[in-house]
């Protein structure tokens, strides 16, 4: 965390300023240091920064409370020069003598907590945030105690001092449920991230990584409608827009019974070139049409991939396709394409040419290409089945032709 040059300035001029004020009460600077301290700030009003820390280093003060203020003045005046520790020093001093005004107190107790946070000295800021929030709790100082607890991987007093921000916000404060998140996903707390996330995706919508991450929440919670449904309203608002991201969504709604659904995003993915055009893509596209029983759109699909990979099965599956859509002149040509090396593919090719064959009624060509198969172990009873049966049907076409 860092303190900026302006907010340093501010803190400058209320220190002078409050000074005045309250120069009718017990905090006054002694009549001499008062002078000194007058031209000091005369000098840091025309940004003559190091002039002004070497002629604060010259003034001798006299009580606890002109200690006290020009070591706090001495430690803005370090912070702004970016002397991060000679600040906290300084600050540690002022602040220890607890001879400053109330008001005056109050801020140089803040400023060096935020000085030990960002210095990491983590336990000093914890407890001057918790002395800070015993005394006047906001949802400011709830966030940088959060801020604190984070530094040490205490993750359930995270989530506890956002809570008690969040309580005391009166508007949505984005910065105390991000760090609320955080804790809760390293605590495994996803019920609850999960609400959370639902707050983030209210009030920052235009934010794809809530999206993404509540979608991941309901995933780990197993309520999948949920997390379908919220993928969906990403995509609708523009978040789902790489490859990987729709072939997700595209497989979310064929798991949960939309394959139709599912191949309609993937195809059109493909033909505007969001998703590549490639031989494993066409095959998961073949896969959905072939679930969503659109048949003649899955053994097209089956055939690009196999055009595109060369893939045997693939070449098998659109013949099997084909088959069950009665076009068995294509199906044939399709089989005549497969270069099969493996045996047992090689057997499942032959038989899809017989049944091709068969339904044609060219008993003549489908006994063959059986026959060939008869001396193969592997095949050798079905492939006498269709011999048999082959020599059957020829039979019975001689009868019926004479």
């Amino acid at each position: 965390m860092k303190l900026s040059n302006k907010l340093i300035q501010i803190l400058l001029c209320t220190l002078f300023i409050s000074h005045q004020l309250e120069a009718s009460n017990d905090f006054v600077l002694t009549e001499r240091v008062g002078k000194q301290v007058g031209k000091a700030f005369e000098l840091y009003e025309l940004g003559k920064i190091d002039q002004t820390l070497l002629m604060i280093e010259k003034i001798h003060p006299r009580s606890d409370f002109d200690k006290a203020y020009l070591k706090r003045f001495q430690g803005n005046l370090q912070w702004e020069k970016g002397r991060q520790q000679q600040a906290l020093n300084s600050l540690e001093i002022a602040v220890n003598l607890k001879a400053l005004a109330p008001l005056e107190q109050r801020q140089s107790e803040r400023m060096l907590a935020d000085l030990y946070l960002n210095q990491q000295q983590t336990d000093d800021a914890i407890r001057l945030y918790q002395h800070l929030i015993a005394e006047e709790p906001s949802e400011d100082l709830y966030k940088h105690l959060a801020l604190s607890y984070y530094q040490k991987n205490s993750w359930q007093a995270v989530v506890d001092a956002t809570r008690n921000g969040v309580v005391l916000s009166q508007a949505f404060n984005q910065s105390l449920h991000i760090l609320q998140l955080s804790g809760l996903f390293e605590l495994k707390d996803y019920q609850n991230a999960n609400l959370t996330l639902q707050k983030l995706t209210e009030h920052d919508p235009e934010n794809k990584r809530w999206w993404m991450q509540l979608i991941s929440t309901y995933q780990l919670l197993g309520r999948s409608e949920n997390a379908l449904a919220t993928y969906e309203q990403a995509y609708q608002l523009g978040f789902i827009n790489s490859s990987n991201e729709i072939k997700q969504l595209a497989n979310f709604r064929a798991s949960l019974g939309a394959p139709y659904q599912a191949a309609q995003l993937l195809q059109s993915a493909i033909s505007d070139k969001r998703v590549p055009e490639n031989a494993k893509n066409y095959q998961q596209l073949a896969m959905f049409w072939q679930v969503a029983r659109e048949h003649d759109k899955a053994q097209y699909y089956w055939g690009k991939s196999a055009s595109l990979s060369g893939d045997a099965k693939h070449y098998l599956t659109q013949a099997q396709l084909l088959q069950l859509l009665g076009r068995y002149e294509q199906m044939l040509a399709v089989l005549s394409a497969i270069k099969a090396e493996d045996d047992s593919l090689k057997g499942q090719v032959a038989f899809a040419k017989v049944q091709g064959l068969f339904a044609l009624k060219r008993y003549q060509k489908a006994k063959l290409v059986a026959q060939q198969l008869v001396n193969d172990p592997d095949n050798n009873e079905r492939a006498t089945q269709w011999v048999k049966l082959l020599n059957s049907r020829q039979a019975d076409a001689k009868q019926f032709a004479l």
